[in-house]
């Protein structure tokens, strides 16, 4: 009989998974189906547009076959942010609708906090839809995740009690994670099977980014893998499971739960999905003699571990689950389907390499799109790099002092989709420039936001940008909605001695020499060339290894200050004149809130010495990445957009919503790093 369905997810996979089965149901010929994609968009994860939804849907395969044309004119795509959709439901009527919150984002508090937007939303409209029945799918959470359980709980007890009080039919289904070949393409990473794939292409492009032929004399070596096995749900088994469980019209109220296929052994699965890879991927007992590289692969499996279902027990994790009791004022459970069969070695495989060719063709080096302008301060030409979109205030980025812009060009490109960027070339260096101290590079800010039209901003600063933005705070604490720090060096004279880095201590001393005796520059230029990326970090931590080479795409720009003696003298010339700037009186007196994003092996700028810089903010986050050198921002772009984003978001939350085990947060009950 003919209807209007309206499907609404978090989760647009599931979603459209799920419209395409109702299209292409027997018993739904005719019926509209409205599909409506609630996904906050960021960096790493772009929510999916119209098109690409429209088209996803128009080629999945299900058991009855592929939407026909007509099945095109029968699919409306509707995309907007969680907290807009009671807007966009205002318009809209169906008699069956779907909240789709299978509780896949990375972040279990900002999942949560989009799903039950969705929910709240959703359940609001039920009368004024003219909606029947509603049927609520979220997440198995066996194993549970200890987070999640509780807040999705609270949503199926809430779903039930507004159906009954709106007279509405009702029906609460589970699923676990699923594994789909169209994953990357709409910007979802579900836990288990496609948390795996994206650790080994992330960690397998990070190095190769270094050093590109390092995997074909390196193994990668994992741990805790003994005994473990990974579920692996086909996407398209999980939408037919559900649509048979909720999908016919005369179901009565209850639950239901689509069971997670058997588990396939963990130790397999990565060895399928490092073949794909060209990773040589070895299984070890411990993690006595684990390299910073293995490291940083540990800890992206965290979540795949956490996934994981003894193999002894797998058994019970295929057969068919008992009912599920109701929830107080809920109807009784109802019988659970017989478990789906596992992915096939052979499916597996396909879809590992299907993956793998989408993150390849969408995962690579991105075009910030940045406009060039010049604008004319003190007389002399200042040039803009500018772009991107989103409201509020725009982000200005202050690059390190002496520094060319390619070092932000990819964290910037990371950055556009979601906020206006701009930066700028630091002037100083160059031969014909005039001496350039801080109170110049304050100017120059002033001139930037005139020159953009904005009243404020927020400031991020890398590097020596750090202290810059600090000052510029202080000058103009109107201007500034937060600050953010990358990678920071606070150094300054007389303050946080014996915390400098090998590299800082030889450029303190040859920066100072320099300032008085400037003829010796052409001898000291061998001196101060960085080379590698300041592979060693902390005193006493472990060597970073191939992590701690420098990026091909830097070896350029990390000479510039280095290029000739005139071009050494003004920028020691520069970093002395910094070093007199007293950062420490000035931060007690920020009011504004201030994240630090430091590096564990940081050879470059200390992140001892920014520790204790935090600790003089009243309102500061502490963020350090593990296994991380200077170069953070060029090396894991994506990452360290993902912090900015949700810090300018909620600067008060943001350790509780950027959970991710390379991340330590050093962060007290009042909220000031420690």
């Amino acid at each position: 009989m003919p209807q209007r369905v309206l499907i609404a997810g978090t989760s647009p996979l599931l979603a459209a998974r799920l419209a395409a089965r109702c299209l292409t149901a027997t018993d739904a010929a005719g019926t509209e189906v409205v599909l409506l994609s609630a996904v906050r968009s960021g960096p790493g994860a772009p929510a999916p547009g119209r098109r690409e939804l429209a088209d996803y849907v128009m080629r999945c395969g299900t058991g009855d076959g592929v939407p026909d044309a007509s099945g095109a004119g029968r699919l409306t795509v509707v995309c907007a942010e969680p907290d807009a959709v009671a807007a966009e439901l205002t318009a809209r009527s169906a008699e069956r609708v779907w909240c789709v919150v299978p509780g896949w984002d990375r972040s279990p508090a900002r999942g949560a906090r989009a799903d039950a937007a969705l929910t709240g939303s959703l359940l609001t409209a039920l009368p004024a839809l003219g909606a029947r029945g509603y049927v609520h799918v979220g997440p198995d959470t066996t194993p549970d995740d200890g987070l999640a359980h509780p807040a999705y709980r609270d949503l199926e007890r809430l779903a039930v009690e507004a159906c009954l009080n709106a007279g509405v039919s009702w029906r609460v289904l589970r699923t676990a994670p699923v594994v789909d070949a169209g994953a990357p393409e709409l910007g979802e990473c579900p836990p288990g099977a496609h948390r795996l794939l994206w650790a080994l292409h992330s960690v397998r492009a990070e190095i190769a980014d270094r050093v590109p032929d390092w995997f074909e004399r390196h193994p990668l070596r994992v741990a805790g893998t003994a005994g473990l096995g990974l579920p692996l749900l086909d996407a398209g088994q999980a939408a037919d499971g559900l649509w048979r469980a909720g999908g016919t019209g005369d179901l009565p109220d209850g639950f239901a739960v689509v069971p997670r296929s058997a588990p396939v052994p963990l130790a397999d699965v990565l060895a399928r999905a490092g073949a794909v890879y060209g990773v040589d991927v070895r299984p070890v007992p411990d993690r006595d003699a684990f390299e910073a590289a293995d490291r940083l692969l540990d800890l992206r499996l965290t979540d795949v571990r956490r996934q994981s279902v003894p193999l002894q027990d797998a058994d019970a994790a295929s057969a068919p689950a008992s009912p599920r009791s109701s929830p107080p004022g809920g109807a009784g459970g109802g019988e659970a389907a017989s478990a789906p069969a596992a992915l096939s070695p052979a499916g597996q495989w396909e879809v590992f390499g299907a993956v793998r060719a989408r993150q390849s063709s969408s995962g690579g080096v991105r075009d910030a799109g940045l406009r060039r302008r010049d604008v004319e301060v003190a007389g002399r030409p200042l040039t803009l790099f500018e772009g991107g979109s989103g409201d509020g205030p725009p982000l200005l980025v202050l690059n390190a002092l002496g520094q060319g812009p390619g070092f932000l060009t990819r964290l910037c490109a990371h950055l556009a989709p979601h906020h206006r960027v701009v930066t700028w070339q630091v002037r100083g260096t160059e031969r014909a420039d005039p001496a350039w101290g801080t109170r110049h590079q304050l100017d120059d800010i002033d001139a930037v936001l005139g020159a953009v039209g904005a009243g404020h901003a927020h400031l991020l600063g890398w590097c020596t940008g750090a202290k810059i933005a600090t000052a510029f705070q202080q000058h103009r604490p109107d201007a500034v909605a937060s600050l953010v720090f990358l990678n920071a060096t606070f150094r300054q004279d007389g303050r946080w001695d014996g915390m400098d880095t090998k590299y800082e201590a030889d450029l303190a001393a040859v920066c100072r020499a320099l300032d008085r005796r400037p003829d010796r520059a052409a001898r000291m230029l061998d001196l101060l060339a960085p080379g590698a990326a300041g592979g060693r970090g902390s005193p006493g931590a472990r060597d970073a290894g191939v992590l701690g080479v420098l990026s091909g795409a830097l070896a350029d720009e990390v000479r510039r200050p280095f290029r000739d003696a005139e071009v050494l003298v003004r920028y020691a010339r520069q970093l002395v004149d910094l070093w007199r700037l007293d950062s420490a009186a000035q931060a007690p007196r920020v009011a504004v809130p201030a994240l630090f994003v430091c590096s564990e092996f940081d050879g470059i700028s200390s992140p001892a010495r920014a520790r204790e810089a935090a600790r003089c903010f009243p309102r500061a986050r502490y963020a350090e990445l593990a296994v991380a050198g200077h170069y953070a921002p060029h090396d894991r772009p994506a990452l360290v957009a993902e912090l900015i984003t949700e810090f300018v978001r909620a600067p008060h939350e943001v350790a509780d919503l950027v959970r991710h085990a390379e991340i330590t947060w050093h962060v007290d009950t009042e909220g000031t790093a420690r």
